[in-house]
């Protein structure tokens, strides 16, 4: 008999797609109670009768005669990254029926793209976004600060014309190469997800008692921002049917299942058409981007400061990069743990950019004078991109003190209040 394939989770695979209208149908079922009565809102019933329904046509789903074979982790070896990563994973050859299921598991969510290509006798490709939400600003730079608009000095954040001539005893700071975008194989996963982001579940099927995927998997996984990576494993669980399946059960099941995705997928429609759920576009909205620049690490500001990469942004059908920088912790600057010097630095640099803006958001950050150790070395500008249009750059300077010496006073986002 030959094989064939069809989608294994076609509707549980759509319910991605109305996920924020599912959580409103949750979140309106299982509101908290108030001490005091209020009218109840002919909307929270109508949510409420539809949550009850989804609920009940969940618990009529065939059982599953799907178990897992293998589930193998993979471990990032960079804290900020975009990817690709890349998993390669060859099929289970499993008769009957094969599942594939990949997804993050970490301390927090993430989201971004993905593209599974299997390779058998013909390639089958296929794209799709990932995740609702993510948490990332630990790797995009963007730490700000509240500042009273009566004390705050002046900021930065526009670039000025012409070039300063080169100072006496300034360098250049060694190039440090940033590593590759890699994933480390950590082998049988076996630990507990705190917060586990879905990237892709698909399943493949025969017809009867023979293979129902042969091939090589390559998946690559990437997003349009750096991905905070830290504590998180990708996971991806192969499942196959059960060893003792019979032509005459997989017949039912298929039967059964295929009835079942038929009703959901007329209640979610249903749910669509009268308002209470909302159809989100899971297109790729971006292509993988190129490998990062290799950047050259300035002279560390503070003793805990973190670098964090630059990365690449999209913007008007194409890639832009945005510089990395130093995080200096506020606690650094307060305890005046930032780089001191034995005298003052050189007068300031006037810069031209070097690149037009990057994107409508960016804003110039000015360079700066830092000491290495040995001498003052000049940190050329960057592109940056603001938390927040309210927020503006803060140049570094040198709190220079009676006795001849210079403590470090990072730059940074600002915001102001008041006046």
């Amino acid at each position: 008999m030959a094989a064939g394939t069809r989608d294994a989770k076609a509707i549980p695979s759509m319910m991605g797609r109305y996920s924020p209208a599912v959580a409103l149908l949750l979140v309106a079922a299982c509101g908290g109670s108030s001490s005091k009565a209020k009218p109840k809102d002919p909307r929270d019933a109508e949510l409420e009768a539809a949550a009850a329904k989804r609920e009940a046509l969940l618990a009529e789903q065939p059982k599953s005669p799907y178990e897992t074979r293998e589930k193998t982790a993979y471990r990032p070896d960079e804290r900020c990254g975009q990817g690709p990563y890349r998993i390669e994973t060859d099929s289970l050859r499993a008769h009957y029926g094969e599942e594939i299921e990949v997804y993050a598991c970490g301390d927090h969510s993430i989201s971004g793209n993905y593209r599974l290509d299997v390779q058998r006798k013909t390639s089958d490709t296929s794209e799709r976004a990932f995740g609702w939400s993510r948490d990332n600003e630990a790797c995009k730079g963007n730490r700000a600060t509240v500042v009273d608009a009566g004390t705050a000095s002046s900021s930065g954040g526009s670039a000025r014309g012409g070039s300063g001539p080169a100072k006496k005893g300034s360098a250049v700071a060694p190039a440090t190469k940033l590593k590759s975008r890699s994933l480390t194989r950590v082998g049988e996963f076996t630990g507990e997800c705190k917060v586990r982001s879905y990237i892709l579940d698909t399943g493949y099927r025969s017809w009867g008692d023979v293979p129902a995927l042969e091939g090589h998997l390559v998946l690559d996984i990437w997003s349009d921002e750096p991905l905070d990576l830290q504590n998180l494993v990708f996971v991806i669980e192969k499942k196959a049917v059960v060893a003792d399946m019979t032509v005459e059960r997989w017949k039912k099941f298929l039967d059964d299942e295929d009835a079942w995705h038929k009703r959901y997928e007329a209640f979610v429609d249903g749910e669509v058409a009268a308002g209470r759920t909302t159809l989100v576009d899971m297109k790729v909205k971006t292509p993988p981007p190129p490998p990062p620049r290799i950047e050259t690490l300035p002279p560390k500001p503070s003793k805990n400061a973190r670098w964090i990469p630059g990365y690449w942004q999209y913007a008007d059908n194409d890639f832009h990069w945005l510089a990395g920088m130093w995080d200096v912790p506020p606690e650094d600057v307060a305890k005046e743990l930032t780089v001191h010097a034995p005298s003052p630095p050189p007068e300031v640099r006037v810069e031209q950019p070097p690149e037009p803006q990057p994107i409508a958001t960016a804003v110039w950050t000015p360079g700066q004078w830092q000491w290495d150790g040995r001498m003052y070395v000049w940190v050329p500008g960057a592109w940056r991109v603001p938390p927040s249009r309210d927020h503006r750059w803060q140049p570094a300077r040198w709190s220079v003190s009676v006795r001849g010496g210079a403590v470090f006073v990072p730059g940074g986002w600002h915001i102001r209040i008041g006046r």
